[in-house]
């Protein structure tokens, strides 16, 4: 075996090991030996360095009940680093700061206030640099792991901003300027792609999960042998310029008739809303929607919904299908009469059901992203980790 091969042994041993310590929370050397196959004295020498770089912690803490000598446990050290995640939509940017062990610590968001987005970013990174400066401090040794942004629009494979329909952003690259300011690593990604990542690692641990998001537009997220579906230039997921209604309502696309102006939330509160305020709060929709009068407008939304569903659903015959959006996340009934308009009998799936996460999502799985790529894994899995009873986190 050449030098370059144990190099190789090692950085693969590395990274089970890290796995397995995050998905079990906590464990002995001697359990993870016996999970991961590998002998006693590899695990001792990788955890050593794990310890020494101060990205694991030993802990005596244990609910066994026995006598004896108690098992020294190991687990992540969430107090000596974290990411961000930042979720850039048409009227808000979201930032979430979290651990080593995936738990969100800090939230923020502030209103997008400029077309422009180099406006934006130069505001991002005066808001960011006075959080990063007091984190930095809080969280040693190590400090900022990496940055996740989410962006509503096309991203390609290089993290560079396509186009965005709404704000009509083109060929616009923040990766650098990031990094530049916080020297860290910086990840740039679709808002649909971090949103399914989200749900597969904090909450939905399957090989292949779709999920749907519903915000402002429609967009679609896809793990597919645990592995995000980008398609040939990374542009996969664009549901929501599907066509549903040849020449129908024009859409910022260049198109007519897009599935995201017939079934998004935004159309929906467009229809209920000559002009949606601003101050309208969730809990006030969801009771216009229960009112006989508006019930054509909703069964209309359904129907368009459910449409673009079908399509979705016979053209890739996923297992769980996720919905995402304010107001399915909170309407059980309206899932339910959505899923009564799915009546082809080609239509196969096991589940279709609305996220836990919520608008979270996007932001969360961000700075997910950016944590994997610090710890060089292929796999994050914080499913026992019961995070969404913070208030941090939608439930």
């Amino acid at each position: 075996m050449n030098t370059g091969d144990a190099s190789y042994i090692k950085q693969l041993n590395r990274r089970i090991l890290i796995q397995e310590i995050i998905k079990n929370k906590s464990l002995s050397r001697s359990n993870l030996a016996r999970i991961t196959g590998l002998n006693k004295a590899t695990v001792s020498a990788q955890i050593q360095e794990l310890i020494d770089n101060k990205l694991v912690v030993e802990t005596n803490e244990t609910a066994l009940m026995t006598r004896g000598r108690k098992p020294i446990l190991l687990e992540m050290n969430a107090n000596a680093g974290y990411s961000v995640g930042i979720d850039i939509d048409e009227k808000h940017i979201r930032v979430i700061f979290i651990d080593l062990k995936g738990k969100p610590f800090s939230k923020v968001s502030f209103p997008v206030e400029s077309q422009d987005l180099f406006k934006e970013k130069d505001k991002l990174i005066d808001k960011l640099f006075h959080y990063v400066k007091k984190f930095n401090e809080a969280y040693q040794p190590i400090g900022l792991t990496g940055i996740g942004i989410g962006i509503h629009g096309i991203v390609d494979n290089t993290h560079q901003i396509v186009f965005t329909p709404k704000q009509q952003w083109t060929n616009i690259n923040i990766k650098e300027d990031l990094e530049e300011t916080f020297q860290t690593n910086v990840l740039v990604d679709n808002n649909a792609n971090l949103s399914v990542f989200a749900e597969q690692v904090y909450d939905e641990q399957i090989s292949d999960l779709f999920c749907i998001t519903l915000y402002s537009g429609i967009g679609l997220g896809i793990i597919q042998r645990n592995k995000i579906y980008r398609g040939y230039e990374g542009f996969a997921g664009e549901i929501g310029h599907m066509i549903v209604h040849p020449d129908g309502i024009p859409c910022t696309c260049g198109n007519h008739g897009c599935w995201e102006r017939y079934a998004s939330e935004k159309s929906l509160l467009e229809k209920l809303y000559e002009n949606i305020p601003e101050h309208v709060k969730t809990k006030e929709v969801l009771a216009m929607l229960r009112e006989d009068e508006h019930q054509e407008t909703v069964d209309e939304f359904l129907r368009y919904l459910a449409i673009g569903l079908n399509n979705v659903i016979n053209i890739f015959n996923p297992e769980k299908v996720i919905m995402n959006g304010t107001i399915i996340n909170k309407s059980p009934q309206l899932l339910k009469q959505l899923e009564g308009k799915l009546s082809s009998k080609f239509n196969n799936y096991h589940q279709i059901r609305p996220s836990r996460i919520g608008s979270d999502a996007c932001a969360l799985g961000g700075a997910a992203s950016a944590l994997r790529k610090y710890l060089g894994i292929d796999s994050l899995n914080f499913v026992q980790y019961d995070y969404f009873d913070s208030d941090l986190v939608e439930a």
